[in-house]
């Protein structure tokens, strides 16, 4: 009896070791982490940004409001420092837009804000460096994200864009789990909170969840996100059935008939 026991754990412990590394040898495994990477990167360069908005805004506080490009406010920031150093040809080193950079140069003159020693401007733009370094970094992620979608999932990759299938394959969990989901269940996907909701409390149903971010669900007419994000989902859930089962990039007929039903719905053609 005990030799059978001991027989039976070790097929148990066989079987668990497969499947862990079945799961972690898939390269899809890396996508998800890619996008959680992403995300924290998001989360920390917005903290990052905000700590310098407010603490630079107490030398510039007008540039907020001239500058509506985050990463244009921190290279300004980390590359000028003094706003006896905003003159129109530095500026526009950095800032594209002529008529801002004009109108920047003479607020800088203006300027309510107070002083700032040079002990003090160092750490800031020590700061602003360390925020632009993170975008930069975000950038790098994203392109190793597609490369690596295109080789995993590339169906989903040119319905979905990296982002959004990125999002949904690491909410799924695996490409396997995402390919056997239907359509209705990836349009929510990622809408969780809301769905518990509607579900406890009888809320209203959520429309979307991560598609919501797709430009195709974007461009429509608030009234029509919601069939638009259907649509989506169906096809969405088509791409990743062929990437899983197919191994072939085939998705034209996919991103034919998204685009009429943008046309369809009013959206903008993309």
């Amino acid at each position: 009896m005990k030799a059978k026991i001991d027989l039976l754990r070790r097929k148990l412990i066989h079987k668990a070791r497969e499947r862990v590394t079945e799961k972690f040898t898939g390269r899809d495994q890396h996508v998800i982490k890619a996008i959680g990477v992403l995300g924290d990167l998001d989360n920390v360069f917005n903290l990052l940004f905000e700590q310098v908005r407010e603490w630079y805004g107490m030398h510039f506080p007008e540039l907020e409001r001239m500058c509506n490009d985050n990463a244009v406010y921190l290279k300004l920031a980390y590359h000028l420092g003094d706003r006896k150093n905003f003159l129109f040809e530095k500026i526009c080193e950095h800032y594209e837009n002529q008529l801002a950079a004009k109108q920047i140069e003479e607020k800088a003159g203006q300027s309510l804000g107070s002083p700032v020693e040079e002990e003090d401007l160092a750490e800031i733009r020590l700061l602003a460096l360390n925020a632009l370094n993170l975008r930069e970094e975000r950038e790098f992620l994203v392109k190793y994200l597609e490369k690596a979608m295109k080789q995993v999932c590339p169906n989903v990759l040119a319905v979905a864009g990296a982002l959004v299938g990125g999002k949904l394959l690491a909410t799924a969990g695996s490409l396997k789990r995402m390919a056997m989901m239907p359509g209705s269940t990836l349009q929510v996907l990622g809408a969780e909170k809301a769905l518990f909701s509607h579900l406890r409390k009888g809320t209203l149903s959520p429309k979307h969840g991560h598609v919501y971010q797709h430009p195709l669900v974007r461009g429509v007419a608030k009234n029509k996100k919601g069939r638009m994000a259907r649509t989506l989902g169906a096809k969405i859930a088509l791409a990743a059935k062929k990437d899983f089962f197919g191994k072939k990039e085939d998705c034209q007929a996919e991103l034919q008939a998204l685009n009429r039903r943008a046309e369809q719905l009013g959206g903008a053609r993309k």
